[in-house]
């Protein structure tokens, strides 16, 4: 096993000093603080619940006394790092042990617990190709379950039980969230400022309440585990899969907000006046191509092809939430995608990646195609950071109330009423099937069936006349 390092000691004093703050408060005023970082190796991240780095600050008053800091916080750091992989291998093994002993009864179906079964199956699938953040939200939906029916056998729960859990959701949800605003409610009162002042400030809000979108959430998941178990005849079969469950609890569909083609172009124009910068390039790309935030945030020099017959605007990459480094996956398999776009968009990325390179020649690094174009520096801003300019603006030019989204929608609705095939905008959308496409947006398909009648005849016609027959 590889032990872990401690890097350079860091001299807080001295950066206080050089930035004009005062020295933090010590008993000892001789010492000089310091603070030890340790870094984790990727191999070892698993282990310690994704931790990247350790940190202490620590007062030494030599050398010596600061040495003997750093070797008592690596001894400190390997020994946790030992039993974390110990506690993990074991962990395993009894994981596996389980998955591998399922009671099985008379008729030859499981008789665990849901729960235990839930668990087993979530367990298999983060060992799958399921990324970190599906494997977090199924074990939110565990929660309902073993609040509900997670004490029933798996092979007796019926259809009638996973409706009961469904409806409990909203009320399980308003619970737990009440007993957590309790909770911070008390640890509020109990902190320094409200002891000095004898006051709090402004209440917490009511927490959110789960509803329709999350009960359509878990039934999709009873379901997928339910057909594992299926298929896998464990059980005699899929009580999820009932067709009122799919009548009752829909999952709602995303809000559509699309700016009229008069608003869009007063947005285009106020666009157009900004001056020339990130932002003004990242308000272009998401009217004149109908791409995700998350994926504007992620544009590159490499992103824009222009040459060819016409410049476009090539999709492959996008930033998670809230975060700011750019990954190779955007939302779906489609995402991966190439929309043409105009002169306008083309122009202002051009003439920003010209402007950006030089900001980067001069911070002393080198401009590449994979330079982020959403900053002024070498990683793209968060998120908050870009709508803080959004709402700015649209408060500016009369706005109110738009989202970012609402370009993306103005995209596919203008586009669908201007004549374009559904498979065409489906594609440039980045969705998964057109069916998809056109259950969002099938008030804005302009309706064609007037006059079919007669130019399905006199397409006949046409066509016997060309072959020499007369009518």
């Amino acid at each position: 096993m590889q032990l872990l390092r401690c890097d350079k000691p860091y001299n807080l004093d001295e950066v206080r000093k050089a930035k004009g703050k005062p020295r933090i408060a010590r008993e000892d005023s001789r010492t000089t603080l310091y603070e030890l970082t340790i870094r984790v190796p990727k191999d070892y991240r698993v282990y310690l619940e994704g931790k990247t780095k350790f940190t202490r600050r620590v007062f030494a008053l030599n050398r010596r006394e600061l040495q003997s800091e750093v070797r008592a916080f690596e001894d400190e750091k390997n020994d946790e790092l030992e039993k974390a992989i110990a506690e993990y291998k074991l962990a395993l093994e009894s994981s596996e042990r389980k998955a591998l002993s399922l009671p099985v009864g008379e008729d030859g179906y499981c008789t665990s617990t849901l729960t235990e079964y839930a668990e087993r199956y979530v367990e298999v699938r983060s060992h799958g190709s399921v990324s970190p953040e599906t494997i977090k939200n199924e074990l939110n939906y565990l929660r309902y379950i073993n609040a509900t029916i997670g004490d029933k056998m798996v092979c007796k729960v019926t259809s009638d039980d996973v409706e009961g859990c469904l409806i409990a959701i909203p009320r399980l949800s308003r619970q737990w969230g009440q007993d957590r605003i309790r909770q911070l409610e008390e640890n509020r009162k109990t902190a320094a400022w409200v002891k000095k002042k004898k006051t709090l400030v402004t209440p917490l809000k009511e927490p959110p309440i789960a509803g329709s979108d999350t009960q359509a959430k878990v039934l999709k998941f009873l379901r997928e585990m339910y057909n594992y178990a299926f298929e896998k005849e464990q059980v005699p079969k899929n009580p999820a899969h009932a067709r009122f469950l799919s009548r009752v609890f829909k999952q709602s569909k995303p809000l559509i907000d699309p700016l009229m083609a008069d608003e869009a172009m007063r947005f285009l124009e106020a666009v157009l006046k900004l001056p020339l910068g990130w932002v003004k390039l990242s308000f272009l790309a998401l009217f004149c191509t109908g791409i995700r935030p998350e994926e504007m945030q992620a544009l590159m020099p490499g992103s824009f092809l222009f040459t060819g017959p016409e410049p476009a605007t090539r999709i492959t990459s996008a930033v998670k939430r809230g975060g700011v480094k750019i990954e190779d996956y955007p939302k779906t398999d489609a995402g991966r995608r190439t929309i043409p776009s105009d002169s306008i968009l083309a122009d202002t990325a051009k003439e920003w990646i010209a402007v950006k390179s030089q900001m980067i020649e001069d911070m002393g690094l080198m401009p590449t195609m994979r330079m982020p174009l959403m900053s002024e520096g070498p990683r793209p801003y968060a998120y908050n950071t870009w709508r803080k300019h959004w709402v700015k603006f649209i408060e500016e030019n009369g706005f109110e109330g738009i989202r970012p989204y609402s370009l993306r929608h103005t995209f596919a609705t203008l586009n669908l009423a201007n004549g374009e095939n559904i498979k065409t905008v489906s594609v440039l959308m980045g969705h998964e099937s057109p069916s998809y496409t056109l259950d969002l947006y099938a008030g804005y398909v302009p309706n064609t069936a007037m006059g079919i009648g007669s130019r399905y005849i006199d397409y006949i016609r046409s066509s016997g006349q060309d072959c020499g027959f007369i009518y």
